[in-house]
This record gives structure tokens, sequence and C-alpha cells, in this order.
């Protein structure tokens, strides 16, 4: 009996303490879901706005896969775009299944009621789709720049080689012209008029030409007659001669 009277109160703390933890755990349950429940109309058009996006930027992905010029390039990219495609579809037909009508924004009451549970699968999806979409932009950045290194640099005019003259057939052609030319003739000084032996004649300068110019007969003819000028004949400063006596 006395074992039967200590074992009592634990029996009656145990299942306490379960129902204290169970109504605890209810509680949070409740508040997720009604948190859920009011929220699932913002929600749930904000799913749709991002979904119809994604599928309108395939339309331009696509355009951008049509650019690129080599074939193995684009086999990539367009396996790529293919499941961004059906990644945006499947998640846009599982979102029109959630909803009334199937093209509004209005939840059926069931879905909204479980939104909490729906919600998370969702969101996992739209992750998934993200990923996608940013996995092709950073490979089509990449494919666009190793396109733009493969290509030439444009080259600077100033440092373009000029074409090279064949200087080698050039010189060629100008020693075979002047062969054909006849010989030009040498001036002599006969042949202006000038005698051998003025070329022959030492150059002394200016003395040289003073004492050529006194040599010549001309210039000894004009000194004579100049000096004859210039002498009198009887000069009266001059001392007569004395006359001796008969």
């Amino acid at each position: 009996m006395a074992d039967q009277s200590n074992l009592s109160p634990l029996t009656i703390s145990l299942p306490l303490t379960a129902c204290l933890v169970s109504f605890f755990v209810l509680g949070q349950t409740l508040t997720t879901y009604t948190s859920a429940y009011l929220a699932a109309p913002d929600e749930i058009t904000t799913f749709i706005d991002a979904v119809d996006f994604s599928i309108q930027e395939n339309e331009s992905y696509d355009r951008d896969v049509g650019k690129l010029q080599r074939l193995d390039d684009k086999l990539r990219m367009g396996k790529l775009l293919r499941e961004i495609q059906k990644s945006g579809d499947d998640l846009r037909e599982e979102l029109n299944r959630l909803l009334i009508d199937g093209g509004g924004t209005t939840l059926r009451p069931s879905t909204r009621l479980l939104w909490a549970a729906k919600r998370g699968r969702l969101e996992e999806r739209m992750r998934r789709l993200d990923l996608l979409r940013m996995r092709f932009l950073v490979v089509y950045m990449g494919l666009i720049a190793a396109n733009s290194t493969d290509q030439p640099a444009p080259k600077d005019p100033e440092k373009i080689e000029r074409p090279k003259w064949p200087v080698r057939n050039l010189t060629q052609e100008l020693q075979e012209s002047v062969k054909r030319k006849p010989p030009m003739r040498r001036l002599t000084t006969q042949a202006m008029g000038h005698n051998d032996s003025v070329g022959d004649m030492p150059k002394m300068g200016w003395m040289g030409v003073v004492a050529e110019l006194q040599s010549s007969p001309l210039m000894q003819r004009r000194h004579a007659s100049i000096e004859s000028a210039m002498s009198p004949m009887t000069s009266p400063m001059s001392p007569r001669t004395p006359r001796t006596p008969g």
C-alpha cells in the first residue's frame, strides 16, 4: 500500500505534463495556420505574378539564345531554357489547381485552410525556378565574355604596318634605265670660249688677280699714258744750269 501511495503523484503528473505540451504544440499550430489563412490571398497573388513574369522572360531568353553563334553554345543554352520553361509551366499548373476558377486569384476553401502546408512546397519550387534562371544568366554572360575575348582587338591605325615596296625590283629598274640613257656631254673651257691655260692656272686669290691685271698689255699702256701725262716737259722749280762764258 505504501508503494502505491508513492507512485500515485508521479502517475498523475506525467499525463498532465503531456497534456500541457500537446496544448502548447496545438496552439502554435493553430497560430501558424491562422496567420497563413489570413495571408493566403496576398501570397497567392505574389506567386502568380512571379510565375507569369518568368513565362514572359522565357521569350527574351529564347531571343538571346538565337544570338549565339556557336552551335554547341546554342544547344547548351537551349537545354537550360527548356528546363526553365518546364519548371515554370508545372508551377503554373499547380497554382491553377489551387484556385477556384483556374485563372483568377481566389483560393479554394480547403487550400486556404491548409495554406501553411501548401505554401512551403510552392516556395521550394519557386526557389528552384529562380536558381535555374540565375544559372541561365550566369552561363549566358560567360559565353558572351568568352566570345568577346576570342575576337581580335581593333588595330591601332598608327601601328598598322605599312606595305613594303619591292625595293630590290625598283633598284634594278633604275639601274637598267641609267644604262639605257646616253652619256651627258662634258662642258669644257674650249666650248665656252676660254683658253685651256685658264683652267690650269693655280688659284692664288686676290694677289693672283692683281698680278694678272698688271701683266696685261692693256694695263701697261694705261700706266704709261698716265705717267707721261703727269710728268711735265720743263719743271719751273728745277734749277737752271749756269752758262759758261764764251
